[in-house]
């Protein structure tokens, strides 16, 4: 049994996303600011049963929030059907796992696959919080800005008191739509989750710290803590039934406590008999006398307990390490400890009884402090260390790990199937930035073909397009080598987080199914790769032609023939205007390639736009481009024409997605 799929609507800027989880390992990956920290919130909140913020329900309802209680009558509780935040989660249960679920069973009938429930933060009495609004506002009426000035702002202090988590049954059969809340019946009057569900949470803060003489003395000694408390936990000889060893240890603890006591008496005696000088004991007092106790938990607890063996005997205390190892253990043994408390690990079990059969456990940035190699070390280990019990796999229990990252290096080691891809949309309507949530799954749907080229070269190009404002796609290392001198050149460009991959006019196409679900804004810079048809003993070949009008020739390049501009004659390509070039049709798409007469490749282009300042630089491609590199007046060295205008037109995308106003519908009503 595991989650297979969870709907969140109305939680801050998730207004309504879906997004199925793996049985083993999701990533949540996306542009800073596109939903993946509200994703990890919301499922915390809501698995937990947590109090919400008033800053969780979404802005763009505040205003419907306020109107209606301003009305005379009492709103009806109908009316706030889609306002508040909800989660629907759904279960994949096997048909043996029934007795996990009997509460969340919709019918006697049900045969196994999906069980689900809504999670609603809703109004526990609405008439109760109307009237006490009502009177708080009426108290200040005559008064500016005294609280509260409306009921958003009665409820950034009082909300706590006036909702409540209930949850309902959802019906299996309608698993692929939103389900009306006035079909599902009345709320579970006791939680399912409590014998369901475990979640653990790591946060992007971890406090993890440098020694520095004004760090906080908790922030320096985090794992000491956390060991601390495992011992105590799952170890601690005084905690359950003791074994032999248990016994051994204690018995030596006690002798030891003993000879210590005796050696402390002996030590205190003189300072006691001092106090007979002042008349105490009186008569019929009790007397003082050192008894002290060796505590297993404190013998661990103490600033020198966790030290790092650096030769020999010599060791260093925890923080003499660097913050990427300190972060890195320290997720680790979080890790163990939450499978560890989960499954009532050693001395838990006799206590706590049995564990629930799912655990959920979010990571917020595991990549913190850590170098590349680090990062990748890690998420191939994560899973597998949350699962290493024999307990796990002998229970049938199930483990599911998220992570949210901005690692490229983290996404590389995952399998293509596991990402979740956050992004941003301007909602016309609304004037609000909005999330969605795009399953890679099933981008490229039965062409296995596209599937296994664009996943493979993802992992070997370690690409960030994913939390990208904008990709440029490129022909060779030729243009990747002067791309940073042409992009500082445009301002908003220089400020973007810009992928530039390297993949060729005759590949670049394969990218379209997954760019179409991405929707970040594309250039691509291309060649017109003219050829001209020739006969070979008998056989129509295509041979490498400079560039002419008038003489018959076709473009080689897939993009130009098959996408943008959808063209094959070279005469018709040279005579195709800026804005045939450009597409808004699913996500803005401009495609530039040479323009001029004899140019057929970017090297072509770039001597002909700066034939003085190349005159005499030698090399062929990339070894021309590395000889600019000697030229004392490189600065001076011009943008190509096709390319300046396709850094432009991406330079004015990217100024209306930095300010907030870019949207497909926006661009093409010209705004």
């Amino acid at each position: 049994m595991y989650i297979s799929k969870i709907k969140i609507r109305n939680f801050r800027k998730l207004e309504n996303v879906i997004i199925d989880l793996e049985k083993d390992t999701t990533l949540f990956v996306g542009a800073n600011n596109s939903g993946k920290t509200s994703a990890m919130t919301a499922m915390s909140l809501f698995l937990n049963k947590q109090n919400f913020s008033h800053y969780d329900i979404p802005l763009q309802n505040y205003k419907n929030i306020n109107e209606l209680f301003e009305s005379e009558e009492i709103p009806k509780i109908e009316q706030f059907d889609d306002i508040f935040p909800t989660m629907d989660l759904w279960f994949f249960v096997e048909s043996d796992e029934v007795h996990y679920v009997g509460m969340l069973l919709p019918t006697l009938d049900w045969t196994g696959n999906f069980l689900g429930i809504r999670l609603r933060y809703e109004i526990k009495d609405i008439t109760k919080l109307y009237i006490d609004y009502r009177k708080a506002r009426d108290l200040v009426a005559s008064r500016k800005n005294m609280f509260p000035k409306n009921m958003m702002d009665f409820l950034s202090k009082r909300l706590s008191d006036y909702f409540e988590m209930r949850v309902y049954i959802l019906d299996p059969l309608k698993i692929d739509i939103n389900q009306d809340q006035n079909g599902l019946g009345d709320a579970l009057e006791e939680n399912p989750l409590k014998n369901l569900i475990k979640i653990d949470v790591i946060n992007a803060q971890r406090g993890m710290t440098d020694e520095v003489y004004d760090s906080e003395q908790s922030e320096k000694r985090k794992l000491t803590e956390l060991m601390t408390k495992y011992y105590y936990e799952h170890l601690n000889p005084n905690k359950g039934v003791r074994s032999k060893e248990d016994i051994d240890i204690l018995e030596k603890m006690v002798e030891s406590a003993e000879v210590f006591s005796d050696n402390m008496r002996s030590s205190f005696a003189p300072v006691l008999s001092e106090l007979s000088k002042i008349g105490y004991p009186p008569f019929g007092a009790p007397a003082i006398t050192i008894n002290p106790e060796i505590r297993p938990t404190e013998t661990i607890n103490h600033k020198n307990a966790l030290q790092y063996k650096v030769s020999g005997e010599l060791c260093l205390p925890e923080t003499y390490n660097g913050l990427g190892y300190q972060n890195l253990i320290f997720i680790t043994f979080k890790l163990i400890s939450f499978r560890d408390r989960w499954i009532k690990y050693g001395k838990m079990g006799v206590d706590e009884g049995s564990c629930v059969p799912i655990h959920i456990v979010l990571i917020e940035e595991p990549e913190a402090h850590l170098h590349p190699q680090a990062q990748q070390v890690f998420i191939r280990k994560a899973y597998d260390i949350l699962t290493s019990r024999q307990e796990i796999s002998d229970g049938a229990l199930s483990t599911q790990l998220v992570v949210s990252t901005h690692s490229s290096h983290i996404m590389h080691e995952c399998k293509f199937k596991q990402l979740r891809y956050f992004k941003r949309y301007l909602d016309s309507s609304s004037a609000f930035v909005k999330a969605e949530v795009v399953n890679l799954t099933d981008v490229f749907g039965a062409d296995k073909e596209t599937e296994l080229f664009v996943t493979r070269y993802i992992k070997i190009e370690h690409c960030d397009l994913f939390f990208a404002d904008a990709v440029i796609l490129i022909e060779g290392d030729a243009e990747r080598l002067l791309m940073p001198h042409f992009v500082r050149k445009f301002i908003n460009l220089s400020q973007a987080y810009l992928s530039v991959l390297t993949i060729g006019g005759r590949h670049a196409h394969r990218l379209r199914p997954l760019m179409e679900k991405l929707e970040i804004p594309m250039l691509i810079i291309t060649d017109l790769d003219s050829e001209k048809k020739c006969k070979n003993k008998g056989k129509i070949v295509y041979k490498v032609a400079k560039t002419k009008r008038g003489k018959g020739l076709v473009t080689g390049n897939p993009v130009l023939k098959n996408w943008l501009p959808n063209k094959c004659s070279i005469d018709d390509l040279l005579n195709v205007s800026d804005e045939e070039k450009i597409s808004m049709e699913s996500f803005p798409l401009c495609v530039v390639y040479q323009t001029r007469e004899g140019e057929r490749t970017f090297e072509d282009a770039l001597k002909n736009e700066n034939k003085k300042l190349v005159a005499g630089v030698k090399g062929d491609k990339v070894g021309f481009v590395l000889n600019l590199l000697y030229l004392e007046n490189f600065d001076e060295l011009q943008v190509p024409k096709y390319i300046y205008k396709g850094l432009a037109w991406l330079d004015d995308i990217v100024k209306k997605r930095l300010s907030g106003n870019i949207s497909v519908n926006n661009i093409e009503n010209g705004e």
